[in-house]
């Protein structure tokens, strides 16, 4: 099973974390950086995949709600797509 790591460590806007996200998943180049694009694109893997957000504790200060709607899209794609699983950690 292939791991992507996305470490959130500098992130501390949407703008950050999907460049983040964009320089670590197999996303296509039209990617939309927004939510609704990632939710469209893990929904899409056809591979086992295990997709690890780290080092929240900055992102979760500066934009809680952005984070509190990420984990909850990413929930919302496990249930769609049992090939992918997301986890957070610290």
């Amino acid at each position: 099973m292939k791991t992507y790591t996305i470490d959130l460590n500098s992130v501390y806007n949407a703008d950050e974390l999907h460049a983040e996200i964009r320089g670590v998943l197999p996303v296509p180049e039209f990617y939309g950086n927004n939510l609704d694009a990632l939710h469209d694109v893990l929904t899409d893997f056809h591979e086992p995949c295990r997709i690890e957000f780290r080092n929240l504790t900055e992102a979760e200060i500066t934009m809680p709600k952005y984070i509190r709607s990420l984990k909850k899209m990413c929930e919302d794609v496990m249930k769609e797509n049992e090939k992918v699983e997301i986890v957070f950690a610290g």
